[in-house]
């Protein structure tokens, strides 16, 4: 396949990486406003590279997209493309607000064309586990899904992923979007939240956000993310009334803990570490546009994370992510 990517950043060389190693594909095209950056890209991935979508389609006919921009443009990219009849892997989060994401998701559905959200993390084999074990019942009824992606990065508190206007947000809709779209894909569709959001000066989106969340079938989610935690933390635990999984994402990947009533904890290999959830991902996509069955966030389950992260908002006395 010929593939394109509009968008040179840094998330954009783990998606031409993959492309790369399938042996199979090419990347015939990328885009980027800073054309410098597309010709750095170009230069070490391939393809020819444009300053913008519009550009990009004049030339090549691509037979699927990879948007790697910030959230604020993927309304205009992402419909320049499927307009074209581009298929779409769009980066996460959909769009940096509800509008444009339900834009987007109508869109979609009226073009028929495959079009999915960038939500790795589901393509981690431990999460994978979990919600394998959720739905067979190994786990018995479910009763808590955790996730703590907590990080110390406070650069990030003044770069573009807490400029409302262009991220949406700020660590909730960065990191926590990933949280929740975990959640339901592990433990079904959330149907309540309660947040709080917290901020490190006026005008700046969340540095840190930690949600209560109540899953459809009643399981609770605890659910914590942060740009300035002093204890780094990346975990995914689900409880169930006969099993309890949990991962540690600072063991390499390398198994998954089952706890069970009276047993000692049993570590669960796995077939690979965690950052085999981009390979996976792009191997998902590769089938999803030959018509097989597949994981990836529709557009539609992408709505239903902006949806969550505005009702947080909303909660915090904000909208559109500014304090």
């Amino acid at each position: 396949m010929n593939i394109v990517i509009v968008g040179c950043g840094g998330i954009a060389r783990a998606h031409a990486e993959c492309v790369e190693m399938t042996g199979q594909d090419r990347l015939a095209a990328v885009a980027d406003v800073d054309f410098s950056a597309a010709e750095s890209f170009a230069a070490r991935w391939g393809g020819k590279p444009f300053r913008c979508v519009e550009d990009l389609l004049r030339a090549v006919t691509p037979d699927a997209a990879i948007v790697c921009t910030p959230p604020n443009t993927h309304r205009e990219v992402v419909s320049a493309l499927l307009g074209a009849g581009v298929p779409v892997l769009c980066e996460k989060p959909l769009a940096h607000t509800v509008a444009d994401a339900e834009a987007l998701a109508d869109l979609a559905a009226a073009t028929g064309l495959p079009a999915y959200v960038a939500y790795c993390h589901r393509f981690n084999p431990a999460a994978r586990l979990m919600r394998d074990r959720a739905r067979e019942g190994a786990a018995g009824r479910l009763h808590t899904f955790r996730n703590a992606f907590l990080g110390f990065a406070p650069h990030l508190t003044t770069a573009w992923r807490t400029e409302p206007g262009i991220s949406g947000g700020g660590c909730l809709m960065d990191n926590g979007s990933h949280s929740i779209d975990l959640q339901q894909f592990i433990a079904g569709p959330v149907t309540d939240v309660q947040a709080r959001l917290h901020f490190d000066g006026p005008g700046r989106g969340d540095v840190a956000a930690d949600l209560l969340t109540v899953s459809e079938g009643g399981a609770a989610g605890l659910i914590s993310v942060s740009y300035v935690s002093p204890r780094p933390e990346a975990r995914i635990e689900l409880i169930g009334t006969e099993m309890a999984l949990a991962y540690d994402y600072s063991t390499g990947g390398a198994a998954v803990l089952a706890y069970r009533p009276g047993r000692e904890p049993e570590p669960v290999e796995l077939p690979a570490g965690s950052e085999v959830r981009f390979v996976e991902q792009y191997r998902a996509f590769r089938e999803a546009l030959q018509g097989r069955p597949t994981d990836l966030a529709t557009f539609d389950e992408g709505l239903s994370v902006s949806r969550i992260i505005d009702r947080c908002q909303r909660q915090a006395g904000i909208t559109g992510g500014i304090a």
